[in-house]
C-alpha cells in the first residue's frame, strides 16, 4: 500500500494529465457523431498495430522451431526424390527396387563454425548415431558445404570448401567441362576454378555443380557461379568462383549418405 501511495505522489502530475486527457476525449468523443468516429479509427489504428507488433513477436520467437521443421522435410523430400530417380532409371533392373535407397539425406545443425582461418571446420550435432560418418558429402540449401572428416556417437566434424586443403570436383553446368575447385584462403565468399583448358568457352555467372565423379557428391550440386576469368599465361583459365553457400550464415546443413560408397571404393582400389 505504501509504495503505491509513493508511486502515486511521485507521478501525481502525470496521472492527472492522463485523467484530464481521457475525460477530454470522452467529451469530444459524446460532442459530434464525426468526432465519435474518428476517435474510434484512430483507437483501431492503435490496436491493429499493438496487435500486428505482438504477432511479430511471436511468429519471430518461433522461426527457430519453423526452420528445423523446414529442413527435416526438406531432407525427407530429397531422400523421396532420390528413390524416385532410382525407380525411374531404366538401367536398374527389377529386383534392385529393393535395395536401399542409392543417396540418404540426414539433416543437421551446425554446433560450430570457424570462418576467417586458413583451415576453417565445422562441428555438426549429428554423429554415428545417426548414420554419420567420415567422408560423406555435407550440402545445404544453397549447395556445397564440405565433407566429414570424424565422427563420434553424437557429432561430426566436417573440412568445408572454405579450407586450404580442400579439393572437389566441379564441371561448368552449360557444357560439362569438369576442373577443381579450390580455396585460396583469402575470402570465404570465392574460391578458385582450376584446370578448365583455354579453348572453353565461358560465360560470366556461368554456374559451377559437383561434377559426379567422386562417391561422395551426387551429380548436379550447386557450389558457385564465374565471377570473372582471365587467361593471362598458359593453357588454363584462371576462373573466380562466387560460393553459393553463405559460411557466414550456415546453420542448417544435410549429411550425404551414399549406400553404394563402399562399393564402387573397392573397386577402383582393384583397378589402382
Amino acid at each position: 500500500m505504501r509504495t503505491l501511495l509513493r508511486f502515486i505522489q511521485k507521478y501525481s502530475n502525470f496521472l492527472l494529465f492522463l485523467f484530464l486527457e481521457t475525460v477530454a476525449i470522452i467529451l469530444m468523443a459524446q460532442g459530434s457523431s464525426y468526432q465519435r468516429s474518428r476517435i474510434v479509427g484512430l483507437n483501431r489504428q492503435i490496436s491493429g498495430t499493438i496487435y500486428s507488433r505482438v504477432d511479430g513477436s511471436r511468429e519471430y520467437l518461433s522461426l527457430r522451431e519453423s526452420n528445423t521443421l523446414l529442413v527435416e522435410e526438406n531432407a525427407e523430400l530429397r531422400n523421396r526424390l532420390s528413390l524416385l530417380e532410382q525407380r525411374l532409371d531404366s538401367s536398374v533392373v527389377r529386383t534392385k527396387f529393393r535395395e536401399p535407397y542409392h543417396y540418404h539425406f540426414v539433416p543437421g545443425k551446425v554446433t560450430r563454425n570457424s570462418v576467417y582461418k586458413q583451415y576453417n571446420y565445422l562441428t555438426l550435432d549429428k554423429g554415428k548415431k545417426e548414420g554419420v560418418f567420415k567422408d560423406m558429402g555435407v550440402i545445404s540449401d544453397e549447395g556445397v558445404v564440405g565433407i566429414v572428416l570424424e565422427s563420434s556417437n553424437n557429432f561430426a566434424t566436417v573440412i568445408p570448401l572454405i579450407n586450404l586443403d580442400f579439393r572437389l570436383s566441379v564441371k561448368l553446368k552449360s557444357n560439362n567441362y569438369a576442373g577443381i575447385l579450390q580455396w585460396d584462403g583469402k575470402s570465404p565468399l570465392h574460391a578458385n576454378l582450376n584446370e578448365i583448358p583455354f579453348h572453353v568457352e565461358l560465360r560470366d555467372r556461368d554456374t559451377i555443380v559437383t561434377s559426379g565423379f567422386s562417391s561422395i557428391f551426387p551429380e548436379g550440386i550447386e557450389v558457385g557461379t564465374i565471377e570473372s576469368y582471365s587467361l593471362e599465361k598458359g593453357n588454363f583459365y584462371e576462373i573466380r568462383i562466387r560460393l553459393s553457400t553463405d559460411f557466414q550464415r550456415l546453420f542448417h546443413v544435410n549429411v550425404i549418405r551414399n549406400f553404394r560408397h563402399e562399393e564402387q571404393l573397392n573397386l577402383e582400389a582393384k583397378i589402382r
